[in-house]
């Protein structure tokens, strides 16, 4: 009987996430839920779709910062192009309760997007409910300051088919947008191209990596070439730039604002 009671604020939680599909505060209700099961900092929901700008549809953040809007306008104005989430989404990634640590590289968290952006916006770990929608990636981001524990991802995924159900759901109920055209949206790859054309392909591919936070040895997996010849593209690189490292790579390419 004690356990039922503990539980009580949950089945009620999931009851007003129901009650409000197709509607406005539909999110608002899902994520007060999780939070009866996780402490959560902040949440975002995006719908992303391969060569197309995540499309945010709310932000929930406990921070309530005067910067939050400009960080969002950073996440949209390229910074997304980094986030392991959105790469995860355009190469095809099941249904399901995906960790930080399943998709991003190897060395993300030496990379300067986490240091100087991922860091402060989301916190030092992310978890995200993803599904395939119409040819789209519907998202859910759960970021907190600390690591989630196993136990707590283990209360999430006790609940992950039916808040996968409830959010495909919800956005079949939602009345269609007007025609609004996309934003189209280039890649990492595209970006360093236009920025310097002086830039090899096996450069550009490098530089893409690097920013991504793969470490040499992860890039020369990637690529198919000894860790050495890795190095040497990425002095080039940084030579032809004018960079001294990744930090500034990162400055040159993807500075917020």
């Amino acid at each position: 009987m004690d356990a039922l009671l503990k539980e009580l604020p949950v089945h009620q939680g999931l009851a007003r996430v129901f009650a409000a599909l197709g509607q406005d505060g539909f999110w608002r209700a899902l994520v007060d839920t999780l939070r009866l099961l996780v402490p959560l900092d902040n949440a975002l929901v995006a719908v992303m779709r391969s060569g197309r700008v995540p499309r945010l549809l709310i932000d929930f953040d406990s921070k309530g910062g005067a910067d939050e809007h400009e960080e969002l306008a950073d996440y949209s104005a390229g910074m997304y192009l980094l986030d392991p989430f959105y790469q995860a989404a355009c190469a095809g990634i099941a249904d399901g309760l995906h960790s930080l640590a399943a998709v991003a590289p190897d060395q993300f968290q030496q990379s300067e997007y986490y240091l100087s952006y991922f860091r402060s916006v989301v916190g030092s770990d992310e978890l995200q409910f993803m599904v395939n929608v119409d040819g789209a990636v519907l998202g859910l981001s759960l970021g907190r300051s600390t690591t989630f524990t196993l136990e707590e991802q283990g209360r999430l995924l006790c609940v992950r088919d039916w808040v996968l159900a409830a959010m495909r759901r919800h956005l079949q109920l939602m009345p269609p947008e007007g025609p609004t055209a996309e934003t189209v949206a280039g890649d990492l790859a595209t970006l360093l191209d236009r920025f310097d054309a002086r830039l090899s392909v096996r450069e550009v591919e490098t530089a893409r990596l690097i920013l991504q936070g793969f470490s040499s040895k992860a890039i020369a997996q990637q690529l198919g070439i000894s860790p050495e010849t890795v190095k040497v593209h990425r002095r080039n690189l940084y030579h032809k730039l004018n960079v001294n490292g990744h930090g500034e790579l990162f400055a040159l390419v993807l500075q917020p604002r």
